[in-house]
């Protein structure tokens, strides 16, 4: 059934083209890197991507995956997105909250940034992430 709508929704596009097809996952890797495809369109049963998906992203950082859910009413984008946070001058309990803190981020943790115009460098951004 995805397969049908790809189809349909990009038959009017003329800047996008439908370069392959699996009918599992078992060969994703392959077909990416055969197809040089920019985005993986995937049907998936929740949010969460798959393992041998993520493994993907090893051999082609650049690829985008959209994984469209139940249904076909819900969608999640997933990709590499490097980001840098600076930490500014660290301690050494503060060098092992900056571990903690990169090793497992639960949703809504604060995460103090140093700010140049907050003596105490008490700025805090929020992890932000959007999940539906």
């Amino acid at each position: 059934m995805l397969s049908e709508i790809l189809t349909e929704v990009l038959g009017g596009q003329r800047d996008m083209e439908k370069v392959g097809e699996l009918a599992n996952r078992s060969g994703l890797e392959r077909a990416v890197a055969a197809t040089a495809a920019d985005v993986v369109l995937l049907g998936l049963p929740d949010s969460d991507l798959p393992g041998d998906c993520v493994a993907v992203f090893t051999a082609h950082p650049s690829i985008r995956m959209l994984g469209v859910v139940g249904d076909g009413r819900r969608a999640f984008l997933y990709e590499l997105r490097p980001q840098r946070s600076p930490l500014g001058e660290v301690s050494p309990d503060g060098l092992v909250a900056a571990i903690r803190a990169a090793s497992v981020r639960p949703r809504g943790v604060a995460i103090p940034v140093p700010s140049p115009d907050v003596p105490d460098g008490s700025k805090t951004a929020h992890a932000d992430e959007h999940d539906g």
